[in-house]
């Protein structure tokens, strides 16, 4: 009896954060209180009724914003979603007569499957494209779906729920059921942000190639970010049409998800806070003052054109912009008069222990005779070039010769008409550009290729994606297996911020950096995969000639202390010939020269075409 003692007091109790003892708390109030005081004759059932309205409006703000706020994807057809996973309830309860619970998976699959199938052209189209190709299913949902026979062709009758032989039949008790669900939309939007799903998602909104070069496949995630927001919209849908009773074809109509757009714009596209209190807003007031009915279409639309003028990321957006800055400030404040704001400080060293180097291992990079071409212009004409292993090859011409266009075929970002690309022995040309990521391939841009709206933090963690192994339930339901996984990546993120010296700028934002601190951002973030090579392209722009200097003596880090092979484009000809290896001339789309530093400076043609008279002496 004495050892089960001992071991019961040695077993450890799983931890609950505080985060979920808030959470829990919540339910249990929303789950109680609205029966008890609507028992009391305090809450009245018209005011149940209202408060369920706008509850009904956060939950449908909350799935559109996954979508628009954090996946960039814009949708105008919200309201087929909604409609879809009403009528599937509706004719699951209320003609077969099943169980308000067991409907709420199939109201979830329906949205999602619908929305499935409309997210198939975001794959191709963006902007105003796909959302006239969004809107028009409304009119499909509207003129096909809700007259299928198996609808019945007309209004569907939503009964109140029913658990047992308890009915939920007074305002106040559904007004409970509903609450309790918006609390699920939220808990699974706070662990959806706080994943490496969310972090994809804002990669994929800020710039697909960024999204791609850190190994996210922007085409799943499109689909994923579809798919959720489908699925909780099917809910959210369902709840609404049991809240009013019945559902006809033309309450989910077109002016229902611009409605809905409204609210995720003027709360804050990304704003979960902003968006709820919104659409609760707009759910409540028409309702509650019954002054406001009609006006609340005119009342929107002022607002959103106020919105779109003056505060564009929303309201919220506004104060985190704020916030933002002001924190920006604080960190730049925090410098002492010994520190260099604009230095570049050491690379992390985290994972980058240097490979050992065979004199006659083979190139790690081959490029054999590539030719891309837009219309009738040739961009590049048969370059060819290799890369040795622990090297650091630069690649340089004038404006136009196909510098970029060329390491965009090496990543996977334009389509070669010919030629072949080959990585460490291995034919990478028919690979898409998150699969070359993963193989080792890290990859900078001319424009800082960062998510600049998230944190250093964040874009570190971001950086780490094809590390996080867990997948889309764990990130929804915060497993102990991703809260595991997202604690190892946390670590190795502060590590790096820690050997960059910037924990004063680790929660702001990247766009309030100097250029010279984004750059270093840019490149820790690409080598926190600890990538066999690393593309750089044109690191130095825009920086003072004593950053770049500072930026030569990282590079030759990366070379010489980290084992990295760098591919380098860059227009600053003293730092190319001060840290390259070997360097190519690159000319109307072929390679000009290829030499030592030394030889290409003394090139004849290349001083003509490239260097003019001033570079013969440099």
């Amino acid at each position: 009896m004495t050892d089960i003692v001992q071991r019961l007091r040695t077993v450890r109790m799983p931890r609950i954060s505080k985060r979920t003892r808030v959470i829990w708390i919540v339910l249990a109030a929303c789950a109680v209180l609205p029966p008890l005081l609507a028992r009391a004759e305090i809450l009245s059932s018209f005011r149940a009724s209202v408060i369920g309205y706008g509850a009904c409006f956060a939950m449908m703000a909350i799935s559109l914003n996954i979508l628009m706020g954090y996946a960039g994807q814009i949708s105008l057809g919200h309201a087929a979603l909604l409609g879809i996973g009403a009528y599937t309830s509706g004719l699951l309860t209320g003609r077969l007569g099943w169980s308000y619970l067991i409907t709420v998976p199939f109201a979830a699959a329906a949205g999602a499957l619908l929305a499935f199938v409309a997210g198939l052209p975001a794959l191709r189209l963006r902007g105003l494209y796909l959302a006239i190709t969004t809107i028009g299913l409304v009119f499909f949902a509207e003129n096909t779906l809700y007259q299928l026979p198996w609808q019945g062709g007309g209004p569907v009758m939503l009964p109140r729920p029913v658990a047992g032989r308890f009915i939920f039949l007074l305002d106040g008790d559904f007004l409970a059921l509903t609450l309790v669900t918006l609390v699920g939309f939220w808990w699974l939007d706070v662990n959806l942000v706080r994943s490496r799903l969310g972090r994809a998602f804002h990669a994929i909104r800020e710039d697909e190639q960024v999204a791609q070069s850190f190994g996210i496949d922007v085409t799943r995630y499109k689909l994923l970010a579809f798919v959720i927001s489908g699925a909780l919209a099917g809910i959210a849908g369902m709840t609404y049409g049991h809240l009013v009773g019945t559902v006809a074809s033309d309450v989910f109509d077109y002016q229902f998800s611009l409605l809905l757009v409204t609210f995720v714009v003027i709360g804050g596209l990304g704003s979960r806070l902003g968006v709820v209190i919104a659409a609760f807003a707009f759910g409540f007031f028409p309702r509650l003052l019954t002054a406001l009915k009609d006006w609340d279409l005119l009342v929107g639309a002022f607002l959103l054109i106020y919105t779109l003028a003056r505060h564009p990321g929303g309201f919220a957006g506004a104060m985190r912009e704020a916030k933002e800055s002001k924190a920006a400030k604080a960190a730049r404040a925090g410098i002492g008069e010994d520190e260099d704001e604009h230095a570049i400080p050491a690379l992390p060293r985290t994972g980058l222990a240097p490979a050992a180097i065979a004199d006659d291992a083979a190139p790690l990079l081959e490029v054999r005779s590539v030719h891309v071409s837009f219309g009738g212009l040739r961009a590049v004409d048969g370059a060819s070039l290799a890369v040795p292993r622990g090297k650091i090859v630069g690649l340089i011409g004038p404006n136009g010769a196909g510098k970029t266009t060329l390491f965009n075929a090496i990543s996977g970002f334009v389509k070669m008409q010919a030629g072949q690309i080959v990585y460490d022995g291995k034919p990478i040309q028919d690979l898409p550009p998150h699969q070359r990521a993963a193989l080792g391939i890290g990859r900078t841009f001319q424009l800082v290729g960062l998510a600049r709206n998230l944190s250093v933090a964040e874009n570190l963690l971001l950086a780490q994606h094809s590390h996080a192994s867990y997948g889309t339930w764990h990130a929804l339901a915060a497993t102990p297996r991703r809260a595991r996984e997202e604690r190892d990546l946390d670590e190795r993120a502060r590590a790096a911020i820690a050997s960059l010296g910037f924990e004063r700028y680790a929660d702001v934002p990247v766009k309030h950096l100097s250029g010279g601190q984004q750059r270093i951002v840019e490149i820790a973030a690409a080598l926190a995969t600890a990538p066999q090579m690393l593309m750089l392209d044109e690191p130095s722009a825009g920086m003072a000639p004593a950053v770049v200097e500072s930026l030569a003596e990282r590079l030759r880090e990366l070379r010489d202390d980290l084992g990295r092979t760098v591919l380098l484009i860059e227009h600053h000809i003293p730092l190319v010939l001060d840290v390259c290896d070997e360097v190519y001339v690159l000319n109307l789309g072929t390679v000009l020269a290829r030499g030592t530093p030394a030889e290409i400076v003394s090139d004849r043609a290349v001083v003509d075409a490239y260097l003019g008279s001033a570079g013969a002496p440099v």
